[in-house]
């Protein structure tokens, strides 16, 4: 039974509170009652209670000091306050001594009192499940952790194991945790069966005494961090010390790797590429934010590469791991690669007419002129137009206008701005000209492709 003390220096409140509810349906019983701080701290030093019901204003010591002198004699009591009126800044002094509930005294009413003892039972045994959980401690060298796609997977696989007389328990919804054991083979062959790619086992070692709720903040570290760098291809079988997963070397942010993939020496040379990537690999990214950053990437290079990035949300709709994004850079780069050796140009040359393509990207919808760019290049007219079309395959006007154009699209898309705004944002200052160079490449005008697609 869960013991309960009541303190209020009015005895007819105290009387009326303990007759009021029925503790024995919520599996309590009342142990005593006082109307004196001094007597409730004294029987508190000499008797187990569970949970406190007390008022703030008493004679003698009263308030949130008494609720801290509770809390020093028994550290585990949990503590319910009674009060007369919505005494807002006392009430938020004792919630943050961890209370938990409090109560009008004038809200303890027959319509009421079901409702608050239920609320008061459910977070009474909350609390006490998670100061068990923070006391259990692993009691084996190294646990085995077994990491599932799928909720249902889990609670599957949970079932498979128990059959084979392992001692298992969730880890939050994807996970299934294992103390150390010499069924190892067995527990192997059992995950062997599932699907690779979507299940692993992780070997924890170095865990003796660490404590449960702890190894769980840690796996959040693990999947998103650790695993998500070592996983290879094939492999599902990860093997951790635990206290090096306090060290975390950390890598760059979503800013930094956009320029570390855009440079043209991340491209050109090797020992670039592979501390870039490094870089990458242990950046602090989300799921979002590498998915961005790879988009950036592979649409930046998507001229030099030559490769089509319009199924690419289904592409890299399957990735989880980093090996699968390594690939999808190294596919890019070793196209980027091919075709710049085949060009069989000066790299000067070819930094040269990327940081011209970049400019007009960034420029395009402003006036931007041949002028500017030889300025930027430091080329003649005749070598930067032979250059920029070996490279793009277009003419400097032609890519500008392919690349206004498709923006147009976009905004035709996704947007239901008038026309002569689409054609302002897109760099074209005259709408009757926007529109003719429009339907040249579309073969529609404006109106018509915004009301087809």
């Amino acid at each position: 039974m869960i013991k309960v003390y009541v303190v209020d220096d009015e005895k007819l409140v105290r009387r009326g509170i303990i007759g009021l509810i029925d503790w024995e349906r919520y599996g309590m019983e009342v142990v005593g009652d006082t109307g004196s701080s001094e007597e409730a701290l004294d029987f508190l030093r000499r008797q187990e209670t569970d949970i406190l019901f007390s008022d703030l204003e008493m004679p003698g010591l009263s308030g949130i000091a008494f609720l801290q002198e509770v809390k020093k004699i028994r550290p585990g009591i949990q503590i319910v306050v009674l009060t007369m009126h919505q005494e807002f800044e006392l009430i938020q002094q004792a919630l943050r001594l961890g209370i938990l509930d409090y109560v009008t005294k004038a809200q303890i009413e027959d319509e009421n009192v079901d409702a608050f003892m239920d609320g008061v039972i459910r977070r009474y045994s909350e609390k006490k499940r998670q100061e068990v959980q923070q006391e259990k401690r692993a009691d084996t060298s190294e646990v085995y952790i077994w990491i599932l796609s799928d909720r249902r997977d889990t609670e599957k696989a949970e079932m498979e194991l128990r059959e084979n007389h392992f001692n298992v328990e969730r880890l939050g919804e994807h996970c299934l945790i294992l103390p150390g054991t010499s069924n190892i083979i067995l527990l192997k062959s059992i995950i062997e069966r599932w699907d690779r790619e979507n299940c692993t086992l992780l070997e924890l070692k170095q865990v003796l005494g660490i404590p449960y709720d702890r190894i769980r903040e840690k796996m959040d570290t693990i999947i998103g961090r650790r695993l998500f760098q070592d996983r290879i291809k094939g492999c599902f079988c990860y093997s951790y010390q635990f206290p090096q997963l306090q060290e975390e070397v950390r890598g760059c942010g979503r800013k930094e790797a956009l320029q570390i993939c855009t440079e043209m020496c991340f491209m050109t040379d090797s020992r670039c590429y592979e501390e870039g990537m490094e870089k990458i690999k242990k950046a602090e990214l989300s799921v979002e934010e590498r998915i961005a950053v790879f988009y950036h990437f592979s649409l930046h290079w998507a001229e030099f590469s030559g490769k089509e990035i319009s199924g690419y949300f289904e592409e890299t709709g399957g990735f989880v791991w980093w090996y699968q994004w390594k690939e999808g850079f190294d596919e890019v780069r070793a196209l980027v690669l091919g075709r710049i050796g085949g060009m069989d140009e000066k790299l000067a040359t070819m930094e040269a007419i990327h940081e011209a393509m970049q400019y007009i990207r960034d420029h395009m919808d402003q006036d931007v002129t041949l002028e500017e760019l030889l300025r930027l290049t430091g080329m003649s007219k005749s070598y930067f137009s032979k250059k920029f079309k070996a490279v793009t395959g277009k003419t400097f006007v032609t890519y500008l206008n392919d690349l206004r154009i498709e923006s147009a699209k976009k905004y035709l898309e996704e947007t239901d701005q008038p026309v002569y705004w689409i054609a302002r944002q897109v760099g074209y200052a005259d709408e009757r000209y926007f529109r003719r160079i429009f339907r040249e490449r579309t073969g529609e005008n404006p109106k018509k492709y915004r009301q087809n697609d």
